[in-house]
C-alpha cells in the first residue's frame, strides 16, 4: 500500500477517535462551548484533511507515489527519541517543580543540548515563551498552573 494512503488512514482514524471522544465530553452550546468543542473541531479538521490526502493519492501518477518502506530510509532517530524522553521528564516533573521551572528546563535543554543554539538564545527563548504563557494563562485567563515546591 502506498505511504500516503497508509498515513491518511492513520490520521483519519485519529481524527475520528478524537471526534468521538469529544462528543463524549460534551460539545455544549454555540455561545457556551463545552470541554469537547475544540477537540471536536480539531478531530473534524484532521479527518477532513486525511480524506483529502487519501483521495488525492489515487489521482497522482504512480511515479510520484512513494512506497511505505522508502519513508524509513536514512531516518535519524536520535533527535525524536531525545525530545520524547525530555517531554516525558517534563510531564513527570511538572507537578513537583512547577510550570515555570520545568518549562524553562525543558526548553533550555532542547535548545542548548539537542538543537545546539547559542547560550543567549537558549536562555532568552524560554524566558520569553514562558513569560508570555504565564501572562496569558495565569493572569488573563485565570488558569491555575502548577506552582511546584518553590511556589512559582
Amino acid at each position: 500500500m502506498k505511504a500516503e494512503r497508509v498515513g491518511s488512514l492513520f490520521w483519519l482514524a485519529a481524527g475520528l477517535i478524537s471526534t468521538y471522544g469529544s462528543v463524549q465530553l460534551g460539545l455544549g452550546k454555540f455561545r457556551e462551548p463545552g470541554s469537547g468543542f475544540f477537540p471536536f473541531l480539531a478531530g473534524c479538521f484532521i479527518s477532513l484533511m486525511a480524506m483529502i490526502v487519501f483521495f488525492q493519492s489515487f489521482l497522482r501518477g504512480r511515479e510520484v507515489q512513494a512506497k511505505l518502506s522508502s519513508l524509513w530510509e536514512g531516518l535519524r532517530w536520535r533527535r525524536p527519541i531525545e525530545i520524547g524522553l525530555l517531554t516525558l521528564g517534563y510531564i513527570l516533573a511538572l507537578e513537583r517543580l512547577g510550570f515555570l521551572l520545568t518549562g524553562f528546563l525543558l526548553l533550555f535543554v532542547i535548545l542548548k543540548g539537542v538543537e545546539r543554539v547559542s547560550w543567549g538564545k537558549a536562555i532568552l527563548i524560554p524566558v520569553l515563551t514562558l513569560g508570555v504563557s504565564y501572562l496569558l494563562f495565569n493572569v488573563f485567563l485565570k488558569a491555575t498552573l502548577p506552582k511546584g515546591v518553590f511556589g512559582f
